[in-house]
């Protein structure tokens, strides 16, 4: 009975927004409750891959099951500074970038088959440091998560139309944890934290350089997935770097204070704002790290390098030398 109640208030709630305009989707969904991850694939037939698909994110990277490609190539990312508007959707943080600007910054190499236009930020964040980050490592959750994506512009006019079609997006991830010392480019995103309070919310940023907001790192693991929102469209390259960027204790209250709805009526805070993990189903997740090289080297690692252990019971889900160890072994098979 519970059941057949909940989904006749669901069916009801779809009769209604579905009496609005077609905007209204894009406000009425959650990350819980009637509307939320569970019901996406419901509440909208243009999102039945959210329920169906079989190529879904986030997922949990195992870094026994990586597979080496020694013809992944470098991620270029072009050094153009752009501005555009940071927005408090309701559901998470959005950076979109400025479309009449003449500037554009182009994402080429790595697994990629075509050149990608900068378009979006997403930022995902959790109300505790032991969850947040959408996609997670050995099953390790990071306090948050920057999702960083373009469109394929030799193919598709815009990212409207690129989502929907064959390696339409990519989406490079980065990991955020916590540190003393803030990514001094990250800082003019949450720079701009207190001025977005609320649902609909806006603030203009300016000379955001992408390139430097990126870790220092070459390394990467790629896979095919989805957007993490809805429609769940399965066109995206996923591309999850293997060094995380920092963000300070003091940015991270302030981010945590962010609201999901407007000022007359708040709601809930804006944060624990991530879809659940989703099956891999059969998936290959490749990686350009050749950990058989390094065996020897100081291996890659999402730890702070002056925190950095051997031992990954000290940091689970972390890259450590015994991980690659079995990661090499395995990618010789």
């Amino acid at each position: 009975m519970c059941l057949r109640h909940l989904l006749l208030c669901l069916l009801g709630a779809i009769v209604v927004i579905n009496a609005e305009s077609e905007s209204n989707w894009e406000k009425w969904w959650t990350y819980d409750g009637i509307s939320g991850t569970s019901f996406w694939g419901l509440i909208n037939p243009e999102w039945s891959l959210c329920s169906k698909g079989r190529r879904q994110s986030p997922i949990n990277i195992q870094p026994d099951k990586l597979l080496f490609d020694r013809h992944l190539r470098p991620v270029s990312v072009d050094k153009h500074k752009i501005s555009g508007n940071l927005h408090n959707t309701g559901q998470f943080l959005v950076f979109r970038a400025d479309r009449e600007a003449k500037v554009r910054v182009n994402i080429t190499g790595g697994p990629l088959a075509y050149n990608y236009q900068f378009e979006e930020i997403y930022i995902h964040y959790g109300l505790d440091n032991d969850h947040g980050s959408e996609h997670r490592i050995n099953n390790y959750a990071f306090p948050a998560e920057i999702q960083v994506f373009g469109f394929n512009a030799e193919l598709y006019h815009n990212m409207s139309e690129a989502r929907h079609k064959s390696q339409g997006l990519v989406a490079i991830s980065l990991m955020v944890q916590l540190g003393e010392t803030l990514n001094p480019e990250f800082q003019v995103i949450t720079s701009a934290f207190n001025h977005v309070i609320h649902r609909d919310n806006k603030a203009s940023l300016r000379e955001l350089s992408l390139k430097s907001l990126l870790p220092d790192t070459d390394g990467y693991m790629t896979y095919e997935g989805s957007t993490t929102h809805p429609g769940c469209f399965e066109t995206v390259v996923w591309l999850i770097l293997n060094k995380p960027i920092y963000i300070t204790t003091r940015e991270l209250y302030v981010l945590r204070r962010l609201m999901q709805g407007p000022e007359d009526a708040p709601k809930a805070p804006l944060g624990n704002n991530s879809r659940p993990l989703q099956e891999l189903h059969y998936r290959t997740i490749r990686t350009n790290i050749d950990f058989r090289k390094r065996e020897h080297a100081k291996c890659p690692s999402m730890a702070q390098d002056m925190h950095y252990r051997g031992n990954p019971g000290h940091y689970p889900g972390l890259i450590s030398p015994q991980t690659s160890y079995h990661l090499a072994k395995g990618s010789s098979r």
